[in-house]
């Protein structure tokens, strides 16, 4: 039976990496699916690849209007949102020291600030009709186990886990049946990593066998293997189940 049959899922940096991975198989679990990408002709393009029930939305996630603009796409497609996965994020290394504002600011904008103001505006839209919602924050396991070398990435997703936990408890305190939950990724194959790598030169065998070396499963992991634990996250299968910080890290956060 599909897991997320008649739900109605919003599913933030869906045009690829993770958050495409969840969006395709979020529908093909039975949800109906809003793909959001910063441009329409990317979620046009990614939500195609799926087909299905699935409608491409434009949201630029540090801008609040386009949150509301996004949320008031699905309530007139569907009249309701479930399920809610921000998974749009970015990262740019650099030691604190080298962290200039405009490297800072992109990182709080896009990994915090943004889901911050995107659970604020789905809030309304998910306890409408007080059906069980779920809202899960894709983080990274640098916000558990900070790296050095990427100072303002591990602060911004330590602040999105804090964010969950904040969210979770108010949602229980006020008796609303929305849990919230983030998926701690570790090193996962995706455009953002190999972004990250032509951007530092670093060549990609070296950087693969590195990365697989601090994670003591001895690789790294594939976009659907987070994608399988945000499906679990925003499923009836973990009704009980909030506030937590689901690794999907190969071990590396808990590596001595």
């Amino acid at each position: 039976m599909a897991r997320l049959a008649g739900k109605v899922a919003l599913v933030t940096g869906g045009a690829k990496g993770i958050g495409f991975a969840i969006a395709e198989l979020f529908a093909s679990e039975g949800a109906s699916v809003a793909l959001a990408a910063r441009t329409i002709e990317q979620a046009s393009a990614a939500a195609a690849r799926i087909g299905g029930d699935v409608l491409p939305v434009a949201l630029d996630t540090t801008v609040d209007a386009q949150w509301h603009e996004a949320i008031a796409a699905v309530d007139r497609h569907w009249g309701r949102l479930n399920v809610l996965v921000n998974c749009a994020g970015v990262t740019v290394g650099a030691s604190l020291a080298e962290t200039d504002d405009a490297n800072w600011n992109h990182h709080m904008d896009v990994n915090l600030r943004g889901p911050f103001m995107g659970c604020r505006a789905a809030l309304g839209l998910m306890k409408r009709d007080g059906a069980a919602g779920s809202i899960v924050n894709i983080s990274s396991a640098f916000g558990v186990r900070v790296t050095p070398g990427f100072a303002a990435y591990s602060i911004s997703k330590a602040g999105l886990n804090a964010l969950t936990r904040v969210l979770a408890l108010e949602c229980a305190a006020q008796q609303l049946p929305i849990r919230v939950n983030a998926v701690i990724p570790g090193g996962i194959e995706t455009e953002m990593f190999e972004e990250e790598l032509r951007r530092t030169g670093m060549e990609r065998d070296k950087a693969y066998a590195l990365y697989a070396r601090i994670h003591p499963m001895g690789r790294i992991g594939k976009p659907a293997e987070v994608a399988e634990a945000a499906l679990w996250l925003a499923s009836d299968a973990s009704s009980f189940t909030t506030g937590v910080e689901l690794a999907v890290d190969g071990g590396s956060t808990i590596r001595a």
